[in-house]
C-alpha cells in the first residue's frame, strides 16, 4: 500500500501536466479619448480614462473529466479472454504443483495479524505443500513480532528500529520489497503474492478469479477493494491523458502555487474522483502499474527488476515500468479479485 499524504512539499518537481486550467478572459483596459473644445481658447484638451474592469487575482482550478479512471479509460480489445470451466477446473487442480511465496511488509499490524493469516492460510493452501510465507517486519511498537512468530508457517524477517537510519517510508518500504523479492527467489517460486498486511482479507474463489484467463496472458493480477478504489498513488493507467502522473507531485506543485487559484481543492478533483468502487462484473483493466494492496506475480515477469521509493515515489511504480520494459509484462487490475 503506498502511503497517502497529506503533507505539501516545495521541494518536489512538478510532474507531467495532465490536467487543465480554465483560464478566464483577461479584463482589457481600453483607453477613452475626450477631446473638449473651450470657446475662448483654440487649444483642445485630450484625457485617458482606464475602463472600470479589473484585472482577476485568481483563476478556476478545473478538470476536464471528473469520472473516475476505469471510465474514462479506453476501451481496450486485446484482453485475455476468460477460460472455458473445464479448462479452469484443471487450472486450478494444477496449483497444488506449483510454489506460491506469499511476502508482506508489517509494521504496527497485531491487530490485523490474525485476520491475514486465516486468508493466507487458505491461499496457500491452494499450491504445493512447499509453498510459503515471508514477512518483513520494522519499527513495531505493539505485538506485531510475537504475532508473527506464533505462524509456523511464516518466516519473519525482523529489522528493529529503521526509522533512525531511513527516515523515507517509501525507501523502508521498497528496502522491505526488495529483500522479499531476493529471500522469495531462493524458493524458487512460481507464483509471488505480494500483500499489505493491514489490508489483505479476500475469498478463495475471489483469488482464483486470477485463473479465469490464461496464464500465458497476464503477468500481474492486482486487486480492488469494497468500497472504493483507494490505491491511487501506485496506478499508472495504459492512456497516456487519464492517470499516468504521479498524483502527489502534482498536488504538492500545486499547493506551492494555490495564490493563483480561486479554489484549492486539489485532492479531491485529482485523487478523490478516481476513488470509486470498481463494478465487479467490469472487464480486466490493463494498467501500466498499479496495486491496491494485493498483486499475484508470475515469478519470471520479475526478473531484473527492483523496487525503488526515492524522490518520494510510490514504490510500485517503478519496479512495474520495469517489467513491462524488460520482460514486456501485463499488469492488470482484476475486479473481481477483491479485498473485503
Amino acid at each position: 500500500m503506498c502511503l497517502t499524504i497529506f503533507i505539501y512539499a516545495s521541494f518536489v518537481a512538478s510532474p507531467h501536466n495532465i490536467l487543465s486550467f480554465a483560464l478566464p478572459s483577461q479584463a482589457t483596459i481600453t483607453p477613452t479619448t475626450t477631446t473638449t473644445t473651450i470657446s475662448s481658447s483654440t487649444s483642445t484638451s485630450t484625457s485617458t480614462s482606464p475602463s472600470t474592469s479589473k484585472k482577476p487575482t485568481c483563476i478556476p482550478f478545473t478538470i476536464p473529466d471528473s469520472r473516475p479512471f476505469f471510465d474514462q479509460e479506453q476501451s481496450q480489445l486485446n484482453l485475455p479472454p476468460k477460460l472455458p470451466n473445464s479448462s479452469y477446473e484443471q487450472v486450478v487442480q494444477q496449483l497444488r504443483s506449483l510454489r506460491l511465496i506469499v511476502v508482506g511488509c508489517a509494521r504496527n499490524v497485531g491487530a490485523n495479524v490474525d485476520n491475514y493469516r486465516t486468508h493466507v492460510d487458505q491461499i496457500v493452501d491452494l499450491f504445493h505443500p512447499s509453498s510459503r510465507v515471508l514477512i518483513f517486519e520494522s519499527d513495531s511498537t505493539d505485538n506485531t513480532v510475537v504475532k508473527l512468530q506464533n505462524w509456523t508457517r511464516a518466516e519473519v524477517f525482523s529489522q528493529g528500529k529503521l526509522v533512525p537510519q531511513i527516515a523515507s517510508r517509501t525507501d523502508r518500504l521498497a528496502l522491505c520489497r526488495n529483500t522479499l523479492l531476493t529471500k522469495a527467489y531462493n524458493y524458487t517460486p512460481d507464483y509471488i503474492l505480494a500483500t499489505d498486511v493491514d489490508m489483505f482479507s479476500t475469498t478463495v474463489p475471489s483469488f482464483l478469479s486470477n485463473f479465469y484467463y490464461n496464464r500465458d496472458d497476464w503477468s500481474v493480477m492486482t486487486a480492488s477493494i469494497t468500497g472504493g478504489y483507494y490505491d491511487i498513488w501506485a496506478l499508472r493507467t495504459l492512456s497516456d491523458n487519464v492517470m499516468n502522473y504521479d498524483v502527489w507531485h502534482r498536488i504538492w506543485h500545486l499547493h506551492n502555487n494555490r495564490k493563483k487559484y480561486c479554489n484549492n481543492d486539489f485532492v479531491d478533483l485529482i485523487i478523490l474522483i478516481h476513488k470509486k468502487q470498481i463494478p465487479v462484473e467490469r472487464d480486466l483493466i490493463e494498467v501500466r502499474s498499479a496495486f491496491g494492496g494485493a498483486g499475484l506475480y508470475k515469478v519470471n515477469s520479475t526478473y531484473g527488476c527492483r523496487y525503488d521509493g526515492s524522490r518520494t515515489t510510490c514504490e510500485h511504480v517503478p519496479f512495474h515500468l520495469c517489467m513491462r520494459e524488460k520482460n514486456r509484462a501485463r499488469i492488470f487490475i482484476n475486479p473481481r479479485f477483491l479485498l473485503r
